[in-house]
């Protein structure tokens, strides 16, 4: 029966992220382009109840002015800000996402937003499109993987460096016993080489008797 294994889960690729930095890539370099193209700004004192009317569009079909290339450029900077991280990326799809469909809204309703950016139907529909696509990328998850820690009751990752050295000093002392038995078992079927297996095991008596000799008187 196999022996169930623990396991951690560790945070994975951030599906939050990447519509962020795409859509935050597009709106800003298309707001930056409004402003080039339509650079008339209305006066702050149409706020809120005055009208910006449509002076000139941008591609032919977006109706646009200096505010509403702001609009949009900003959009833009704060999600590729945001595409750093997963939950700030989250963060800011839904900041971003709110102020775009309120503007669309309000474009819709009135002409124009709060009497400063201009806005035809083009304009407020890919408002519309990218509020949508990011208020939907503020409820998509990151993805998680699970990984194998060790045996349940058994020695974890953390153990096992632990307990290595301590198995292989014990292996490596039976093996030394397994040969020294062997020796030894040589050393009773041949006898002359008894001596040489008695030195190997005590160098100390094997040198006191080669000393021994030595001082033997001549006869």
């Amino acid at each position: 029966m196999p022996e169930a294994t623990e396991t951690r889960t560790e945070k994975g690729i951030s599906l939050a992220r990447g519509p962020a930095l795409i859509l935050g890539t597009i709106l800003l370099a298309a707001g930056l382009y409004f402003l080039y193209k339509q650079h008339f700004f209305p006066k702050f004192s149409n706020f809120p109840n005055g009208k910006a009317p449509v002076e000139g569009k941008v591609f032919g079909i977006f109706g646009a002015n200096g505010w509403t290339g702001m609009l949009t450029a900003v959009a833009g900077g704060l999600l590729l800000f945001g595409a750093a991280q997963h939950l700030l990326a989250k963060t800011m799809s839904l900041i971003v996402g709110v102020a775009l469909a309120a503007a669309a809204i309000i474009a819709l309703v009135s002409g124009d937003v709060l009497g400063l950016a201009a806005a035809n139907g083009w304009t407020e529909l890919a408002w519309g499109v990218a509020a949508a696509i990011l208020l939907f990328n503020t409820v998509i998850p990151r993805r998680r993987t699970t990984v194998a820690t060790g045996y349940a009751g058994g020695v974890g990752r953390g153990q096992g460096s632990a307990v290595g050295p301590a198995a292989g000093g014990g292996a490596a002392g039976a093996a030394e016993q397994d040969r020294g038995a062997d020796r030894g078992a040589h050393a009773d079927e041949y006898p002359d080489t008894r001596r040489d297996v008695e030195r190997s095991r005590d160098p100390g008596a094997a040198d006191s008797e080669d000393e021994g000799v030595s001082r033997d008187p001549e006869p």
